[in-house]
């Protein structure tokens, strides 16, 4: 029987759907880069009617798609919950497409329509990244902070240009939202604080400089506003009497903001030895979509003397990265009331499955009792939210 201190702490398999995911995603960035034409068919099982996602029917499916794991022109991916994705390179396109037809006559027109889909590489990448993300149960780094991908919409530069000079002359400190990293046992015993969590209250940002509140922007805008963000925080973090009283603090980053030139004067200043009082947190779905670029940023600080901590929406999300997750201090996961039920099936599975033992992880939005009752039940003894800011100060 597993003690509640352990029960993170075995490894155990990643599921083989979440591996096939994330290699699906990194073949995609790899033909983008590369700018190497792709033929991609998708059947999606999550877009078909109830009945035909299970029993017969859906095996019949199945069966059907297994002809295009049998040539090497052809590599076949199923997704968690069942989605099949083929990357077919150009010499591939007739069997692709015989196959695409013959779903199209299982199915019939107006459920191939919505569940069976022939994409190119690299012009729609966007739109089987989406499909990838979506397996996952990724809440996307834009979306977790409460910004929307507006589809077409083309960014007005003016706009972006006047929103950028707005936020050079804003005192950030408004915008920022701290609150306490501690450790929390049952009955109270050994509750100390360990470091800050600081990060931008972006939602308010938007309504400040765009004078909007439903924060549909622009994919550019959005990762222009990004980045001027972290340099804004990175460049505040700079001063010298931030430096000279610099306690342990967690800051949520964008991967290519680590190769800034603000991230860069950041670690010139910082002495070695207090490197490791700045933690750096990065966004699951934000590293499935740059991995590569992810790897180096995470040998460089490694390198430092930085400490890492990976942030995922759920404990899902995390399991999606299996190579990835090496070299991360801390695990981050944000509550929710989709949490499996203490004790059950799904509970005892998911921490099996999870790589960080108890006292390496987080739990964020601890804003209620059964949050932290369900940490607890875990082994976990680190919280974050409402609640903990609540309690008197700690010593």
């Amino acid at each position: 029987m597993k003690t509640a201190r352990t029960a993170f702490e075995k490894p155990g398999s990643i599921p083989e759907d979440m591996n096939s995911a994330v290699a699906l995603s990194i073949a995609v960035r790899d033909a983008v880069a590369l700018g190497e034409e792709r033929l991609v068919l998708m059947l999606r099982f999550s877009a078909l009617p109830r009945a035909r996602r299970l029993g017969n029917q859906a095996a019949l499916l199945r069966t059907s798609w297994e002809p295009l794991n049998s040539t090497a022109r052809v590599k076949s991916f199923k997704l968690p919950g069942g989605d099949l994705v083929a990357l077919g390179l150009p010499n591939a396109a007739a069997a692709l497409e015989e196959h695409r037809a013959a779903l199209f006559s299982m199915l019939g027109e107006e459920e191939a329509n919505h569940a069976v889909q022939m994409l190119r590489l690299p012009a729609q990448a966007a739109a089987v990244l989406a499909l990838v993300h979506d397996s996952l149960g990724f809440t996307t780094a834009l979306g977790a902070i409460g910004l929307k991908q507006s589809g077409d919409e083309q960014p007005d530069g003016a706009a972006i240009a006047a929103a950028e000079r707005a936020l050079a002359g804003v005192d950030l400190s408004t915008f920022v939202r701290r609150q306490r990293i501690v450790w929390l046992e049952p009955g109270g015993a050994n509750t100390r604080l360990l470091w800050e969590d600081r990060r931008v209250n972006l939602p308010q940002i938007c309504e400040r400089l765009m004078e909007r509140a439903d924060l549909s922007l622009p994919k550019a805008f959005a990762e222009r506003l990004l980045s001027a963000i972290d340099e804004r925080q990175l460049s505040d973090l700079a001063r010298p009497q931030e430096l000279r009283d610099m306690r342990a603090t967690a800051l949520p980053l964008r991967v290519e903001s680590i190769f800034a030139p603000a991230f860069l004067r950041l670690d010139a200043l910082i002495p070695q030895s207090q490197r490791q009082k700045l933690l750096i947190a990065f966004n699951a779905s934000d590293i499935l979509a740059a991995p590569e670029l992810f790897l180096l940023a995470r040998k460089f600080l490694n390198a430092r003397g930085y400490r890492l901590v990976l942030e995922a929406s759920g404990p899902m999300a995390a399991l999606a990265l299996p190579s990835l997750r090496a070299g991360f201090a801390f695990l981050r996961l944000i509550w929710s009331d989709d949490f499996p039920t203490a004790n059950s099936n799904a509970d005892a599975v998911l921490r099996d499955r999870i790589a960080y033992p108890a006292e390496h992880v987080v739990l964020a939005g601890a804003d209620s009792p059964a949050a932290i009752a369900w940490g607890w039940e875990a082994g976990i003894r680190m919280f974050q939210g409402r609640l903990i800011e609540s309690q008197r100060p700690l010593g």
